[in-house]
C-alpha cells in the first residue's frame, strides 16, 4: 500500500518534469477589469478614499490552450493588498491609506497552461489617485467599470 502512496506523491512531479519545454508556452492575454475608476490613455484613475473593486482578472491563451491563474497577489505601490477574508484573491481595496499620486497596481502569480511548464509573472498597471473628481484629467469619462488587456509572452 505504501508503494502506491509514494507513487501517488511522485506523480505530480513527474508530470511537471515531463513538460518543461518553453517552446510549448503560448502567449496569453491578461484582462483586468476594475470598478470605481476611470481610464485615460490606458491609465486607471480613482479618487482618494474611494473603493476600487476588482471585477475580473482573466487570462486567455492566444492559441486557445487551457490556461489558469494561481497564487495571485495584488500590490499597490509595492504594498501587498490583503486578500478578501475567506478568499485567496482580493475583491477590492480602499485608497484611504494612500495619498494622492501615481502608483503601480502590480499583480504577480503563476500561469498554468496545458502541456507547458509553470510560469511566474509580474505585471503592472498605472493607477493615479487624485484628491477629488475635479482633479481627474480633462475629458475623462465618468467613474465606472473599465478594462485593460496586456499580452504576456515567455520570450
Amino acid at each position: 500500500m505504501k508503494k502506491f502512496y509514494y507513487l501517488f506523491l511522485a506523480l505530480p512531479f513527474a508530470l511537471l518534469m515531463s513538460c518543461n519545454d518553453d517552446k510549448n508556452f503560448s502567449p496569453v492575454d491578461m484582462t483586468l477589469t476594475l470598478s470605481g475608476v476611470t481610464m485615460v490613455d490606458n491609465t486607471f484613475y480613482t479618487v482618494a478614499d474611494d473603493i476600487v473593486t476588482v471585477n475580473n482578472l482573466s487570462v486567455k491563451a492566444v492559441d486557445g490552450k487551457n490556461t489558469a491563474l494561481n497564487n495571485i497577489v495584488f500590490l499597490l505601490g509595492n504594498v501587498p493588498l490583503p486578500p478578501t477574508p475567506g478568499s485567496t484573491i482580493i475583491s477590492g481595496f480602499s485608497t484611504e491609506d494612500f495619498p494622492a499620486g501615481v502608483y503601480s497596481l502590480g499583480i504577480t502569480g503563476t500561469l498554468l497552461q496545458v502541456d507547458s511548464p509553470v510560469k511566474t509573472f509580474a505585471v503592472s498597471y498605472p493607477l493615479v489617485i487624485v484628491e477629488s473628481q475635479d482633479d481627474l484629467p480633462d475629458g475623462a469619462p465618468e467613474l465606472g467599470t473599465y478594462s485593460v488587456t496586456i499580452r504576456i509572452d515567455s520570450k
